[in-house]
């Protein structure tokens, strides 16, 4: 069964140390500057090179997950997926969208925990309206 990565924590992560840089950029463009000297420019950009090297760490753990990750393509955070359906979905879906059983049941639910069910019902419509043409052509 598709299984959606995780990227909600590197995200996470990621908005912070970026929020953090930029907070770090704000102080050393602010009036705190003044009279501090040359030690405390360095100091702040040290820090903010320690922000920047998180940052790439960050991207670099999404880009893990993103670069192994084969779902259609996908590798949204969880926040932005679809609740995997329950057996009592499925077989109400199956009852209002008999095209459906153009699919099996594991392919539905793999679809649908992806892009939704009435996305997978809008599959199966088309195929199903296409089939007819498709074997006249596979006739021949």
């Amino acid at each position: 069964m598709y299984e959606k990565p995780d990227l909600n924590g590197p995200l996470a992560n990621l908005r912070k140390n970026t929020e953090a840089w930029k907070t770090s950029l704000a102080r050393h463009a602010s009036e705190e500057r003044k009279g501090k000297g040359l030690a405390w420019d360095v100091e702040v950009m040290e820090e903010r090179d320690d922000l920047a090297a998180k940052i790439v760490d960050d991207f670099t753990r999404i880009d893990e997950v993103m670069s192994t990750h084969r779902a259609l393509g996908t590798a949204a955070p969880a926040s932005w997926g679809v609740d995997p359906l329950t057996d009592e979905q499925l077989a109400a879906a199956k009852e209002k969208w008999p095209h459906l059983a153009i699919f099996t049941d594991r392919t539905i639910r793999n679809y649908a925990n992806v892009i939704g069910i009435r996305q997978v019902e809008y599959l199966a419509m088309v195929a199903v309206r296409n089939v007819p043409a498709h074997l006249a052509k596979t006739a021949k």
